[in-house]
């Protein structure tokens, strides 16, 4: 049983940390544009996707990651800069529609062009890592470590990099940091990129894992919501963290005899649900106060 709880563990670190790289790029489109993307899920697709065709034409894996993770974040920042500038002084309502339009746009053009088959490569690394009493794949840990790696670079990079601070600016204030000389369509695109780019090495890290089909970014984009809602939106470190432990929580849950999946899942928003009503009630409290 204790080896079943470690591998378990273990698991919910590989799952949070490559959503956990979905939802922070989610968290910081939030942050800084004030809306939700509902095509972030479909950048996942598209890495996985990218990173496929590439190690089809150069066999090495590593460059595949970054040729796709570079082609998507590109692309699909200006895609999104395209879609949503020409919104930004709209309503959010739009923003939320055009989100959600390009979204089914690119699941469709996946589906017309590449067919509805799962494309699935073999992991890198096929050496097992002995962890206590168990033996681990290794590319798993790679994965673990670069989605860590990646998320405490882009902590470190908002706080203390001169782009990091312009984020920061104009998502607290948008037109005094303009007044102020930032270039603030530079951040916007910026911010598309990053949160492209984010979701779609999301997309290639989890591709020998668990391959990759024109829907499966409207299953991530699901939790992915759960998280940023329940870290607090626009918050970086917030969703980093909720997205470790929903990964947990779907992983030992899975130790739970008779338990399906939609159960968890339904727990999941159901604990959600939860954490919103009592942080209401604080900040209510804290107003009367």
């Amino acid at each position: 049983m204790l080896n079943q709880i470690l591998l378990q563990l273990l698991n919910g670190l590989v799952v949070g940390s490559s959503l956990a790289l979905v939802a922070a790029g989610l968290a910081l489109l939030f942050g800084v544009l004030h809306i939700i993307n509902f095509a972030q899920g479909d950048f996942f697709m598209m890495g996985g996707y990218a990173v496929w065709f590439a190690l089809n034409l150069t066999h090495n894996y590593v460059l595949a990651m970054l040729v796709g993770t570079v082609l998507v974040a590109i692309g699909g920042g200006l895609l999104l800069t395209a879609v949503i500038w020409p919104l930004l002084q709209r309503s959010q309502v739009l923003v939320l529609l055009a989100t959600l339009g390009l979204s089914l746009i690119l699941q469709q053009l996946a589906t017309n062009i590449l067919g509805g088959d799962t494309k699935l490569v073999p992991p890198p690394l096929t050496v097992a890592v002995p962890i206590g009493p168990i033996l681990y794949p290794s590319y798993d840990l790679v994965v673990i470590a670069v989605g860590m790696g990646i998320l405490g670079i882009g902590y470190f990079a908002l706080q203390y990099t001169r782009y990091g601070i312009w984020l920061r600016a104009v998502a607290q204030n948008r037109p005094m940091a303009a007044a102020l000389g930032v270039p603030v369509p530079r951040v916007y695109v910026l911010a598309f990129m990053l949160s492209a780019g984010l979701a779609a090495m999301a997309g290639g890290l989890l591709l020998p894992l668990q391959s990759v089909y024109p829907t499966i970014g409207s299953d991530v984009i699901q939790n992915a919501f759960i998280i940023v809602v329940a870290g607090g939106l626009g918050n970086f470190r917030g969703a980093a963290i909720v997205a470790l432990l929903v990964g947990e929580f779907n992983a030992l849950g899975q130790l739970i005899p008779n338990v399906k999946p939609s159960v968890l899942t339904v727990a999941l928003f159901c604990l959600v649900i939860l954490l919103l009503m009592v942080r209401a009630r604080r900040q209510h409290a804290l107003v009367r106060l």
